[in-house]
């Protein structure tokens, strides 16, 4: 079957790559783009066949991918419906672009809305999904059978897909800038940088994997490292008078409101 992406930029470059790392057969992946510049530089790096005819893989895909920007679907799914196609699975990943609003011009196609993140291109991502309620269980259990191999996947009801997206679309971007403050910091103290970077990243991916593994709240992984009275107190008690927590309370918060705002 051949998957078609409208659009192959950051985030649906980032899955074409995390299908072809699964072994995903290139002949099988058609994008189409908004030049032949980018299509040869997409062929050349990715090795997909890539074009500038939005209408080729709308016709020749099983699965349609829209991976434009959210201010361009639109156009798109306007195209999508002058096309004349019959509906097939459109998996849409377009901050605001719920599936009641995808319907509205694509009335009872099976529509499936996911929020990815970039981590998935290295097999560690989150991808959400919320599922028009016409797309068979099949279609649901393959489609996201696409991204276990990415990383987890989770369905999500529509009244908190925008909290979700928050804490799993946005949240790399978070942890980016927390590794960076980390690694700054010693650099500050006369570590060099570049062992402050690789340092602060190998710490950030160990945490995460004890939290997996233990399986108990970070919070109580937390106060056993914090030996009482000890170096890693005296941090904490910073970060607990500076109300690090209610900081990231109101990241998410604003980020939810933004995609909500989207949304309408």
């Amino acid at each position: 079957m051949k998957l078609g992406f409208i659009g192959a930029g950051e985030m649906g470059g980032a899955i074409i790559r995390g299908l072809l790392s699964q072994g995903w057969p290139k002949e099988d992946i058609l994008a189409s783009v908004h030049t032949m510049e980018s299509a040869e530089r997409i062929q050349k790096e990715i090795g997909i066949e890539a074009v500038t005819d939005n209408l080729r893989v709308i016709r020749e895909s099983g699965w349609l991918f829209v991976a434009v920007k959210p201010a361009q679907v639109e156009s798109v799914l306007n195209e999508i419906a002058a096309s004349g196609v019959p509906a097939k699975p459109l998996i849409c990943m377009a901050l605001g672009w719920t599936v009641e609003k995808i319907q509205r011009v694509l009335p009872a196609w099976p529509v499936i809305r996911i929020m990815p993140n970039t981590p998935l291109a290295v097999g560690e991502g989150v991808t959400l999904f919320h599922f028009a309620a016409e797309t068979p269980k099949r279609t649901r259990r393959e489609v996201m059978g696409l991204f276990d191999g990415m990383g987890k996947t989770f369905e999500i009801s529509l009244s908190v897909f925008d909290a979700a997206t928050a804490l799993s679309g946005s949240g790399p971007a978070f942890v980016y800038y927390f590794i960076d403050a980390l690694a700054s910091a010693a650099a500050d103290k006369g570590l060099p940088q570049e062992d402050a970077v690789k340092l602060a990243v190998q710490t950030v991916i160990g945490a995460a994997k004890m939290v997996e593994r233990e399986n108990l709240p970070p919070a109580e992984l937390a106060r056993k490292v914090a030996t009482p009275g000890g170096c890693t107190a005296a941090g904490m008690d910073v970060l607990a008078a500076s109300d690090v927590k209610k900081v990231v309370a109101n990241t998410l918060s604003a980020t939810e409101k933004k995609a909500t705002e989207y949304s309408k």
